[in-house]
């Protein structure tokens, strides 16, 4: 009885972390959803020096984000750097699918592709909106009331 006992709990733990291992939320997606609840102001013309990059391997799906800084002409990113860990920025250079040009929705530009298959997306974290006001909630009555 002992040992079905415990077997039984050994494959109700077993069962209960495979059932809760789902694929974890990337930076990007974090970003997404963010800017999806709270919207986001326009983006104007200009250098923006407090953005992610973030990059979306082609083959392994894997996305990584990094500090970097753009520039933004006509609603669109028009050049990108990538910051180093001294702080200092590198240009991307990279062959374009969309000829280096990303419209920016919600604080978001739409996809940039090389022509390896990467996926690049700017994120223009200052430009996220607070979040919304909550109203205060309350408990019942305790027992001293």
């Amino acid at each position: 009885m002992k040992y079905i006992l415990t077997l039984f709990l050994v494959i109700s733990f077993v069962a209960n972390s495979f059932s809760q291992s789902g694929k974890e939320s990337s930076c990007l997606d974090a970003y997404i959803k963010a800017f999806n609840e709270r919207g986001a102001y326009p983006v104007e013309d200009g250098t923006y020096k407090n953005v992610i990059i973030s990059v979306v391997n082609q083959k392994t799906g894997e996305t990584d984000c990094y500090s970097g800084k753009v520039k933004v002409e006509n609603t669109f990113v028009t050049a990108m750097y990538m910051m180093y860990e001294d702080g200092t920025y590198e240009y991307i250079d990279r062959k374009w699918k969309n000829d280096n040009k990303s419209k920016i929705n919600n604080g978001i530009t739409e996809a940039l592709i090389t022509d390896t298959g990467e996926k690049y997306y700017v994120i223009f974290t200052e430009k996220i909106k607070p979040k919304k006001k909550q109203f205060k909630k309350v408990t019942g009555p305790d027992k001293n009331f």
